[in-house]
């Protein structure tokens, strides 16, 4: 006879997702290694020197690091909590993948022209592909609740993760509008959200204990 604790243990139609999902994010958290190059041997300076002028390609490789990194911990999260999947959720991870591995193109354009005179037109084409991320960790997030794919959650944290991944694309999307308009206000926002992001699980918690008045 199978064992209380096997028998009630949700069935997870999500593994697959998750798995290529991770591999995906490893192909592009990697790929951003490669716009930074090793510099030729100049006797007229030092090795630090000749460093200090790539800092734009190094922020930016930080910058591409976080933000992927960030996406994959809480993708990771949010299928800790969804554990069935459809066509319609396949699709929507799908799109967020689409979306990831354009991420190493946006950096490398960020680096290329974060001195030049289109550094502004390079920060908000780095932030439109922010802003779709955000956007597509919302639907899925959305789209799972919706459909009933998730394991059981208590009422009051399903209402702060909803309100944290709906913000999660609202966010976002307000940094593309910023980015027009500055970019150092536009750098302090993402730092901002990645504070709010690095740990979902600690951000849920404390919208739990502020008792966020979202609707079910």
């Amino acid at each position: 006879m199978q064992s209380p604790e096997i028998s009630n243990k949700p069935t997870r139609e999500t593994s697959r997702i998750e798995s290529f999902s991770d591999g995906v994010f490893a192909i592009a958290i990697t790929l951003l290694i490669l716009d930074l190059h090793v510099p030729e041997f100049k006797p007229d300076e030092t090795l630090m020197e000749n460093l200090a002028r790539e800092w734009a390609s190094i922020l930016a490789l930080l910058i591409g690091f976080f933000t992927i990194l960030i996406c994959w911990i809480n993708h990771h999260y949010m299928f800790q909590k969804i554990v069935r999947s459809d066509s319609g959720l396949l699709l929507l991870n799908g799109f967020k993948l689409l979306v990831v591995t354009m991420t190493p193109f946006a950096t490398a354009l960020l680096s290329k022209h974060i001195q030049t005179d289109w550094k502004q037109e390079a920060v908000s084409v780095y932030c439109f592909n922010f802003a779709l991320m955000g956007i597509a960790m919302t639907s899925i997030w959305l789209y799972a609740r919706r459909k009933g794919y998730m394991i059981h959650i208590p009422d009051q944290e399903m209402k702060a993760t909803t309100w944290l991944y709906i913000f999660a694309g609202f966010y976002a999307t307000m940094l593309l509008i910023v980015s027009m308009f500055s970019i150092v206000v536009c750098l302090i926002l993402f730092a901002i959200m990645f504070l709010i992001f690095i740990s979902p699980k600690d951000t849920v918690y404390l919208l739990m204990n502020k008792n966020v008045p979202i609707k079910s």
